[in-house]
């Protein structure tokens, strides 16, 4: 990052949680970009904090919630001293969420960004709101008229009535926002296991920190035969360099034939993408995969992904078995 800014840079992008993968950026990483930003670039290089799904992290960082904790007991101890309450931790919001702008001097140069659709389930709403110093936030009022002229009147109503009420207690938790997290890690381990029994890889989410709806999912070696060999590498005007790779392959394998939508990986990429040992770029190999979805849906999804393994182990067992029938007849021969 440092050698990638120069006297030309005047933004970085920051998204986390991440769209794809579902990255969660750590304080620490996030200290590295704020490093970067504070000494090597100009001092109108701004920061756009994409954090459209600070509010379903559904594996926070260990770490980082053991510093809230931390952090909310401090504040607690010196209240004690002045009042007679108990110690108890009340996990955030966004538990395990870094807001990049709370790094030591971001304030004056992040954008923060937040979507109304991601947050209340609602996309299409297509509304959100972005937080900053009052020098970065006024340009973007004079902008907005020319691009878009306003936002829906009766979405920003709707979103204004939403805010507060999301505070409150809601379906058995004790907020809305509680709510949101524990819905879609249902979701995320009713997907995730028909995924792993299917032949995908994805993350261990007991190790790994992940946040979004999205589950980046590695193709597996038996998912990746089942493709029809007629789909690979052939021409599609629409893939990247007109060539439906593996994972382009797979998808639009999928949804023709199978009645699965996913999307394939490597519109993500840059050309320069790292490539693995078949000298193929490494975004061939993995799939984003939605969860949020009815239950019916993803079970649906689920069935359907089952069908895809059976057929491929039944393909293998009776190409097994037709070898063993023409190893016979040669020694009978």
């Amino acid at each position: 990052l440092q050698k990638a800014i120069s006297e030309k840079t005047r933004a970085i992008i920051l998204n986390s949680p991440h769209n794809p993968t579902g990255k969660i950026f750590t304080r620490q990483e996030m200290q590295y970009i704020a490093d970067a930003v504070e000494n090597f670039a100009r001092d109108d290089c701004v920061v756009l904090s994409d954090e459209v799904y600070k509010y379903i992290v559904h594996a926070p960082p260990k770490d980082e919630m053991e510093r809230e904790e931390e952090m909310q007991f401090e504040k607690k101890q010196q209240q004690q001293q002045q009042d007679d309450c108990t110690l108890e931790y009340h996990p955030a919001i966004c538990q395990g969420h870094v807001h990049f702008a709370s790094l030591p001097g971001m304030w004056e140069r992040t954008i923060t960004i937040s979507s109304a659709g991601k947050t209340f389930s609602a996309t299409g709403w297509q509304v959100g709101w972005a937080i900053g110093p009052e020098n970065l936030i006024q340009p973007m009022h004079q902008l907005l008229p020319y691009v878009q002229f306003c936002a829906s009147t009766v979405i920003q109503e709707a979103l204004a009535r939403a805010l507060p009420k999301a505070d409150l207690p809601y379906e058995g938790y004790a907020n809305y926002y509680e709510y949101l997290k524990a819905m879609y890690t249902r979701k995320r381990d009713l997907l995730g296991s028909a995924l792993v029994s299917a032949g995908f890889g994805i993350p261990n989410y007991d190790e790994t920190p992940g946040g979004g709806f999205f589950i980046f999912a590695r193709i597996g070696k038996d998912i990746a035969k089942a493709i029809p060999k007629d789909r690979l590498m052939a021409y599609n005007p629409a893939a990247p360099g007109k060539v439906a790779r593996q994972d382009w392959a797979l998808c639009q394998w999928l949804a023709e034939e199978k009645g699965i939508l996913c999307i394939p990986a490597s519109p993500f990429f840059s050309d320069d993408c790292i490539k693995g040992e078949d000298g193929q770029p490494l975004s061939d190999q993995f799939v984003r995969i939605a969860f949020c979805k009815t239950n019916d849906t993803i079970q649906a999804a689920a069935s359907a992904l089952m069908m895809i393994r059976d057929e491929s182990e039944v393909e293998i067992v009776t190409q097994k078995e037709d070898v063993s029938t023409a190893s016979c007849r040669v020694g009978k021969q």
